[in-house]
């Protein structure tokens, strides 16, 4: 294989010279094993409370609002609809001209604007709650919890009665 690339001091570096390795010495190779300190159990919790506590008061308003602007948008696309099927224009009729009107109307877009905004907030928050709900899992840490709706047990239960 002689040429079929740079070489530096017998070593084939190839298109990433900086990377290329030092040539060891002959002779006998001796291996590290890096062996960790064991950790002791933190006194401290790495994530205060109060800001547990913030992110989920945020997911709750997250969700309030969220459900608040969804019910408007629903409210304000009905009445979108009824006005546009007065004059024949509905999506089952002439689907062309009903995403035209419905691209134009500038209130549909305001509060659809609003639930896209408040359906980021909910993902951000929750996926917070729960990545430092998943940290602390894997780093042994049960002092803080993520509280979880219903109760730890007969959970599939729960979800088939009506509230």
């Amino acid at each position: 294989m002689a040429g079929a690339g740079p070489e530096l001091a017998g070593v084939r570096v190839g298109r990433f010279p900086h990377l290329a390795r030092t040539p060891r010495p002959p002779g006998r190779v001796i291996a590290m094993v890096a062996v960790s300190a064991p950790r002791s159990a933190p006194t401290a919790p790495s994530v205060p409370r109060g800001y547990v506590e913030y992110l989920h008061d945020r997911l709750l308003e997250a969700e309030a609002s969220l459900t608040a602007m969804t019910e408007k948008y629903e409210r304000t696309k009905a009445r979108f609809d009824r006005c546009y099927a007065r004059h024949g224009i509905t999506p089952e009729a002439d689907i062309v001209n009903y995403i035209n009107a419905k691209g134009m109307n500038p209130e549909l877009k305001f509060w659809y604007a609003k639930v896209e905004h408040f359906q980021r907030e909910v993902t951000a928050y929750g996926a917070a709650l729960t990545g430092l709900d998943a940290a602390r899992r894997m780093l042994g840490d049960a002092g803080y919890r993520v509280p979880e709706y219903g109760s730890g047990r007969n959970n599939r239960r729960a979800l088939n009665r009506a509230g």
